[in-house]
């Protein structure tokens, strides 16, 4: 693994290092504050709240911008919010599945909806899974097993680098005009992952 593969896994894993009882604790806090919301919506008010967390990030972690930072800030700022969508995937996942966590290993799962329809197709082919079910949850849990989770970490780390490069070089070129566009990309960004993980955790294809 290169250096900079290794910088970027090392991102990576900081992105997944959740706290699932805190999280368990707060969806039971939260069903017992609001008794007659539906899993829709309190999956839909955790996403609601990180779109503002993840567009305060963009506009920060831009503003500085020029071709010097490019790289690490693009790093930062798609780290910084690929935790804030995480955090509230964690907390759709326990609010359709209360067992989720169960799986020590869980946490990578939820960068399956995160990344969207390409992962999941990666990792639907690379497994060989065939018919309707495998752009679901069911289908991609068929592949996601202790032995294929290196397999899995590598498609994740390609796709983490993507968006990283794409980042650097879309909104960290310019200063302050970045920081805007950075806040716009995550606000769009969050709204289209908020409905594939509701999809993907109602069982539904992403």
């Amino acid at each position: 693994m290169t250096t900079e593969n290794k910088a970027l896994m090392k991102s990576l894993e900081w992105v997944i290092d959740i706290d699932p009882p805190a999280i368990i604790a707060s969806v039971a806090a939260e069903r017992k504050d609001k008794p007659e919301a539906s899993d829709k919506k309190l999956a839909e008010a955790a996403f609601s709240r990180a779109r503002w967390k993840a567009t305060a990030t963009g506009v920060a972690t831009g503003l500085p911008a020029n071709p010097w930072v490019a790289l690490p800030a693009a790093t930062l700022d798609v780290a910084a919010t690929l935790k804030i969508e995480v955090l509230a995937a964690a907390r759709v996942a326990v609010i359709y599945d209360p067992k989720f966590f169960d799986d020590e290993d869980a946490a990578w799962e939820l960068l399956v909806p995160i990344f969207g329809i390409n992962v999941g197709s990666q990792l639907v082919r690379q497994a060989g899974i065939r018919g309707s079910m495998g752009l679901t949850r069911a289908g991609i849990k068929k592949y996601l097993t202790k032995e294929t989770l290196k397999q899995f970490q590598k498609i994740m780390l390609k796709y983490f680098g993507i968006k990283v490069t794409q980042k650097g070089v879309i909104t960290k070129t310019l200063p302050i005009v970045g920081g805007l566009i950075g806040g716009a990309w995550n606000y769009v960004e969050v709204g289209r992952i908020k409905n594939r993980t509701i999809n993907y955790f109602e069982g539904k294809a992403i």
